[in-house]
């Protein structure tokens, strides 16, 4: 009985062992080409909501602004410069997350200009309910950020300044987190384009 319980115990070791390092090389195989594929997806995101701009870059001192909090519940993910052919400054590309949103993080892309105003916003990830928040990601919605600045509204029943944003029905929660991770990002392009453009 015991012999059978040492044996029986050694097989599990075994097979955890092994298969903790089927796991760890799988991970390590994987892990560079998921970090790519994430930076292709946002470098297009940044192309989709500044398209005027031949390329991104990350300016002096913008690690400063990464990982900063504006706005409660607010990170600042990247934040890079958009820039013609000639490597003249247009404004700024933020990635941005809210952790206040009905089923947890929302993370944007938005483009700003030099005026501080949004030049497109798209949602880059998102678990909001299917059929209410997940409109986030209507192209609709996320059109009316186009030529908002500081500091967006959402309202319900119709806008009346060009600042305000429709909000999505029966999504509250969702609203409220996109709008603050736009508030975010259009607060950290004061820094980061103060910073480089002196």
């Amino acid at each position: 009985m015991i012999k059978t319980i040492i044996r029986d115990t050694l097989a599990l070791v075994v097979i955890t062992v092994v298969a903790g390092l089927c796991l760890s090389t799988v991970h390590g195989l994987t892990e560079q080409k998921i970090a790519d594929a994430e930076a292709e997806e946002r470098t297009a995101s940044y192309r989709e909501v500044f398209p005027e701009a031949a390329d991104f870059k990350a300016p002096d001192g913008s690690e400063s602004i990464c990982g900063t909090s504006y706005i409660e519940g607010v990170t600042i993910e990247e934040a890079l410069l958009a820039v013609d052919n000639d490597g003249n400054t247009l404004g700024c590309v933020i990635s941005s997350t809210s952790a206040n949103g009905y089923g947890g993080d929302i993370t944007l892309s938005v483009g700003i200009d030099l005026d501080n105003t949004v030049t497109g916003m798209k949602v880059t990830s998102m678990s909001e309910s299917p059929g209410f928040g997940s409109h986030c990601q209507d192209e609709d919605f996320q059109e009316q950020f186009k030529g908002v600045s500081w500091e967006v509204k959402y309202v319900s029943g119709g806008k009346s300044s060009p600042n305000e944003i429709d909000m999505i029905s029966g999504a509250t929660f969702t609203s409220r987190a996109v709008t603050e991770a736009v508030n975010g990002a259009l607060k950290a392009s004061e820094e980061l384009l103060g910073g480089a453009l002196n």
